[in-house]
């Protein structure tokens, strides 16, 4: 959806950046680089899969593919909550008064991000404007009442 809305903004000349700070499940073979989350946004924002862009769009990768405090845990680190939000404000103030930043999430709202912090305490420190997507199973409406409330 992120990369869907970053090609659309910029065919209409629009300054878009996206990011998704946060990673689990990470391969660092460059097939799968460019087919995970950081590769399509980096492809629909033309840029290319080199160290650089990739730290600059998904700084926390983590192999295993658990919820995010876990696969730090599991690699013995941890995720610093403060520094995943200033790096989302870091990367808005960058865009200027025109620009849009996409920030892409890692699961559900409730998905725990550290021992104490989930997806939903990320947005909130942020407050920007969320696009919540969904998918289209039965029980969806549910979930996404559940997690719009």
């Amino acid at each position: 959806m992120a990369a869907g809305m970053v090609r659309a903004m910029k065919a209409q000349g629009k300054p878009v950046r996206a990011v998704k700070p946060v990673i689990s499940g990470w391969d660092d073979d460059p097939a799968a680089v460019a087919a995970s989350d950081t590769g399509i946004l980096l492809a629909a924002q033309g840029l290319d899969l080199s160290p650089e862009n990739i730290d600059a769009c998904s700084p926390y990768r983590f192999k295993a593919p658990l919820s995010p405090d876990m696969a730090a845990a599991r690699e013995g680190t941890a995720i610093d909550f403060k520094r995943v939000v200033g790096f989302c404000r870091h990367a808005a103030e960058g865009m200027g008064d025109n620009g849009t930043l996409l920030i892409e999430g890692v699961g559900g709202v409730m998905v725990p991000l550290t021992e104490d912090k989930t997806v939903l305490d990320w947005m909130a420190a942020l407050s920007l404007p969320v696009v919540l997507v969904t998918g289209s199973y039965l029980g969806t409406i549910s979930h996404t009442l559940t997690a719009a409330l």
